[in-house]
């Protein structure tokens, strides 16, 4: 049986995924609602896992985005236990120079913070991994 914290956690990802799809300033709007202003996202950098903060993440979301298109499809599996969730989902990836396109695995560990009101759950921090990491 889910929580009103672990529904809403639910609902905030399944919208955001909605939205995700429209290019970098999409993505930028959204972050808005995704994430607290202090959170921080671990992604693979040059093989190994990098520690960014927010508006790190940002910037290099906006390079990635320079040289590729990214579509994200439903989510193929989605755990959420209290305030952490864990999701794994395909992203349809095309490298903008070359024409190539590939399918991206991604598995994703997040933690929420629950603000109440307007603002909502909002990730604290987040860990994701790809089977095929475009840096």
């Amino acid at each position: 049986m889910s929580t009103n914290l672990e529904q809403a956690i639910r609902e905030r990802l399944e919208n955001g995924f909605k939205n995700w799809n429209g290019g970098y300033e999409g993505w930028l709007k959204w972050c808005e609602t995704l994430y607290e202003p202090d959170a921080h996202y671990n992604i693979p950098l040059g093989g190994a896992q990098k520690r960014c903060t927010l508006q790190e993440y940002k910037d290099m979301m906006g390079k990635l985005f320079q040289h590729f298109t990214m579509e994200l499809g439903d989510f193929d599996n989605m755990i959420i236990r209290d305030n952490w969730c864990a999701i794994r989902y395909t992203v349809r990836v095309k490298n903008l120079d070359t024409g190539k396109e590939i399918l991206q695995h991604t598995m994703e560990f997040v933690k929420f913070k629950d603000n109440g009101g307007d603002v909502g759950v909002r990730v604290v921090e987040g860990w994701a991994l790809s089977d095929a990491p475009l840096c």
